[in-house]
């Protein structure tokens, strides 16, 4: 994730970047059951078709797999929140970050039932990926934290703080391009454009006054205003100093996933929304999303020098 210097990851920290890794794989399963229409496959909740295990269907056993999974990463940002409040409490930064997982895991259980009990409407199912991004931010952050160690030292450097800025605001166009996207599907409105990167049933956007082609054309705005911003990350990381590869790899690889969104995107028209192209499109959305999250941690702080941390001594160390 980011780079270390001295001791290596202790335990606190690895069980960290696997709850971020986790919530991620997570999205990538729900956009799985998305993608196959499995969301009603469990027409109830907590329960599937009023038992504990699932008929032998295909669409029960993808929302029942989709539910465990969830299950398992909740119980996984748990434990990384009660270790956060019980051994790391001192860190403010953990500590708050540990706190604010507990509502928006609650919230993002309890749309996940409402979006079943209501049959899937576009706005709460809209509102559960919100809420599972906005997790997923959460989790990274404190991943991102704990792995540059209770030691972490603050960089007060002009193009740091550039990079740190310029990444928060591509999160939040990121952030916006994937609502953007979720709306889209939840309306239904995918086959409503045949073409691209062009609209052939609305060449001129927003004029028509179909809800559906405006849908479409929204994702389309939000994705080039998400490029750009993507462009800026990586135009600021380049004034980096030395000792900035790894920040300098992760802004590559942020343009990589993101030319790689752009051909998934016009992909689903292509291949008439297959749902093999659909699910890698929010999995990758969902990992640019993720590592935005982490630069803006990474362009701000550091992990202690190796003579920092001979000079505090190791009885610390092993985060």
């Amino acid at each position: 994730m980011l780079a270390r210097s001295g001791s290596r990851p202790g335990g606190y920290a690895l069980l960290a970047v696997a709850a971020a890794v986790s919530t991620l794989a997570l999205i990538a399963v729900g956009g799985v059951v998305r993608t196959t229409e499995s969301g009603l496959g469990c027409p109830d909740w907590p329960l599937c078709h009023g038992g504990l295990l699932p008929p032998l269907e295909r669409a029960a056993i993808i929302e029942y797999a989709h539910r465990t999974a969830a299950s398992v990463v909740g119980l996984l940002i748990l434990w990384v929140a009660a270790w956060t409040l019980w051994r790391r409490r001192a860190d403010r930064a953990l500590a708050v970050l540990a706190l604010a997982s507990l509502p928006l895991l609650a919230v993002q259980a309890w749309l996940g039932k409402e979006a079943v009990e209501r049959e899937l409407p576009a706005l709460i199912v809209t509102l559960h990926l919100a809420t599972g991004l906005l997790l997923f931010a959460v989790v990274t952050l404190l991943a991102a934290l704990a792995w540059l160690g209770p030691r972490r030292r603050r960089i007060r450097e002009p193009a740091r703080e550039r990079l740190t800025l310029v990444s928060a605001w591509a999160c939040a166009v990121t952030f916006a391009v994937l609502i953007a996207g979720s709306y889209l599907v939840g309306e239904g409105a995918g086959p409503a454009c045949t073409g691209w990167p062009g609209c052939p049933e609305a060449p001129i956007p927003f004029l028509d006054g179909s809800r559906l082609h405006d849908a479409h054309w929204l994702h389309r705005v939000t994705v080039l205003l998400g490029g750009g911003a993507i462009a800026a990350v990586a135009w600021s990381a380049t004034g980096l100093g030395r000792g900035a590869a790894t920040l300098r790899g992760a802004a590559a690889a942020l343009v990589v996933l993101y030319l790689a969104q752009v051909v998934l995107g016009a992909a689903n028209i292509w291949t008439d929304h297959s749902a093999a192209v659909r699910t890698a499109h929010l999995a990758l959305a969902a990992a640019l999303w993720g590592l935005l999250v982490a630069m803006a941690v990474a362009g701000r702080f550091a992990p202690a020098t190796p003579e920092q941390e001979r000079a505090v001594g190791s009885g610390a160390s092993g985060v």
